[in-house]
């Protein structure tokens, strides 16, 4: 149901399917109100290719007129959008009201009737800074109630995760709900962290959710919609977002931009090129009457919104998301501070951040050092210790590495090149590989003169431009193997996939059995059998902790031999 496509620190590029509907994510689900709506969603779909919105359940079942169009018509109909629809239960009213007019069991039904392709029972938002015992109160309903939902279960259903700003109650139901049988994760009662600016105790919660979520479960953060920290929300882990924001702020004359709010009397330009602000000025919709003013801002602030969202699935793909991060924390001073969040977590982060990535490593300030990454690669250098430079991050780097991930920097120090393809295959697969490895090798150079392609007998590895790093083809990779001891680099392949593996294959998470948990996605990887007899060789897509939880999904890139496969 879910896959992951990319990924960069916690963020990741997916593809949820339900009900025969695909959402790619990170995406944002605009909330649309079923009594009035001043966008349609089919609106939606056509301008911004809008393809998940959410609704509220409570107030359809609570207005007999609607209730009675969605029992007949679908939800679907009823919204006139043919892509997914979430519904909420009613826990905003019931934590406005105080009161439901409805029980779980009635609400979960009637989405099911309506045909909700994601439902959702009813949980207990228990606001920010509630006492502990109030919290633990709430927590028990929003457990009884999503245990319920699963013993009625009968399509896609939100598990969603409460506990107030006590972290380890979000862990505790985090951990509880992960052993139900959920498709989606929110993290619920946050808005009122955003509203007041309290971006660190938002984090603090959504990282602790995360520790106990399965990655194989998108994780949803309910009621979040500025694109000033979908950005920042995404690197935590979060798939999925809703909002009304985009209507909220334009009656209030407020115009949203990744880097905060903008009050429309305080604009002499638009600082945005979407279609609507490419064709005005604020001046003239100032002047425009309150219906208008109000569908310019609310088509601005979602055009501006879902333009965030592709930068930040661009980013993931590039594997600059941290660039991007760090960009947009500068906008706020709280979300600044919010970031220290990655310096207490970074052991955690560090198990799914990529062991290389599409483009180079950027210093974009003092934040920078708190990647996982950093300590990752300082722990390694340590014996490494001769002929290095002073690189400004990292310390003293052996000079045979300064054009590698994550070390480039613009002066190329002179080195050997027999030498430098002997640090690099030490620096990728072990201190002392890369003699034995390579043996007697003949270096093969590219058109720009550097070196491309490395032979003994025959193409063993092939040195990629874009991270200065080894790319092993099978012979190369049966050296390696032969040179190690299991579980050492190796993924382990189940036995019904061996023959297609051994073919040239993918490798999908169902037939990983087991896995060197030592290794990072994106890294060279041996497949081998469960008797550690060599099949082949591969990128690792995915975390090690990531691919037990799936499905579906490819877990290993495996390569030929055709030097083609390695640019």
């Amino acid at each position: 149901m879910f896959e992951i496509r990319a990924k960069d620190g916690l963020g990741r590029i997916g593809r949820l399917e339900i009900n025969g509907k695909r959402v790619d994510t990170p995406t944002l689900m605009p909330v649309i109100n079923p009594k009035k709506s001043d966008l349609g969603a089919s609106e939606m779909r056509r301008l911004f290719g809008t393809q998940m919105v959410i609704t509220n359940a409570y107030i359809i079942y609570n207005s007999p007129t609607l209730k009675r169009r969605a029992q007949e018509e679908g939800i679907h109909r009823l919204l006139n959008f043919d892509g997914m629809v979430e519904t909420d239960s009613g826990s905003y009213q019931l934590s406005t009201y105080g009161d439901l007019h409805v029980t779980n069991e009635e609400i979960l039904s009637f989405q099911q009737t309506i045909g909700s392709d994601v439902a959702t029972s009813i949980d207990i938002p228990t606001p920010p800074d509630a006492p502990r015992k109030k919290a633990e109160e709430d927590l028990t309903v929003t457990l009884t109630h999503a245990r319920e939902a699963i013993s009625s279960k009968r399509g896609a259903l939100n598990g969603t995760v409460q506990g107030s700003t006590h972290t380890h109650l979000r862990r505790r139901c985090a951990r509880a709900l992960a052993h139900m049988d959920f498709d989606i994760h929110p993290i619920g009662a946050v808005v009122p962290l955003l509203m007041q600016y309290r971006f660190y105790e938002m984090a603090k919660i959504v990282v602790a959710s995360k520790k106990e979520i399965p990655p194989s479960r998108p994780m949803h953060l309910f009621g979040a919609g500025h694109p000033l920290i979908l950005a920042f929300a995404v690197l935590l882990g979060c798939d999925l977002f809703d909002s009304a924001a985009y209507i909220l702020y334009a009656k209030d004359d407020r115009y949203l931009t990744p880097h905060g709010t903008r009050n429309l009397a305080d604009l002499l330009f638009f600082p945005c090129s979407c279609p609507v602000c490419n064709t005005s000025e604020p001046s003239q919709i100032l002047a425009a009457g309150e219906e208008e003013r109000t569908r310019f801002l609310s088509l601005h602030n979602l055009y501006a919104t879902f333009l965030e969202l592709k930068k930040i699935r661009q980013a993931i793909f590039e594997g600059t998301l941290w660039d991007l991060v760090e960009s947009r924390i500068h906008n706020h001073p709280n979300l600044l501070q919010a970031y220290r969040v990655i310096k207490n977590n970074h052991k955690f982060i560090e198990e799914y951040e990529p062991a290389t990535k599409r483009s180079g490593f950027s210093f974009c300030g003092q934040e920078t050092k708190w990647r996982p990454i950093v300590s990752r690669t300082k722990g390694n250098l340590a014996s490494f210790k001769t002929n290095t430079f002073a690189h400004p991050l990292f310390g003293n780097v052996p000079k045979e590495l300064s054009q590698t991930y994550p070390f480039h920097v613009e002066e190329e120090y002179k080195a050997d090149d027999k030498k430098m393809v002997m640090v690099i295959a030490d620096w990728q697969f072990g201190k002392g590989i890369g003699k034995k490895l390579f043996g007697d090798f003949r270096i093969e150079y590219g058109q720009t003169g550097k070196v491309r392609h490395i032979y003994n007998g025959e193409l063993l590895a092939t040195l990629r431009p874009k991270d200065g790093l080894f790319v092993l083809t099978r012979e190369g990779g049966r050296r390696l193997h032969d040179l190690t001891r299991k579980p050492s680099r190796r993924v382990f392949v189940a036995e019904e996939a061996v023959p297609f593996v051994r073919g040239g294959r993918d490798v999908f998470c169902k037939f990983v059995s087991h896995i060197d948990n030592a290794m990072r996605a994106a890294e060279e990887v041996l497949l081998v059998d469960e008797r550690d007899e060599y099949l082949g060789v591969g990128k690792l897509c995915l975390a090690p902790k990531e691919i037990p939880h799936f499905k579906k999904g490819v877990a290993v890139k495996t390569r030929g031999g055709s030097p083609e496969e390695y640019e």
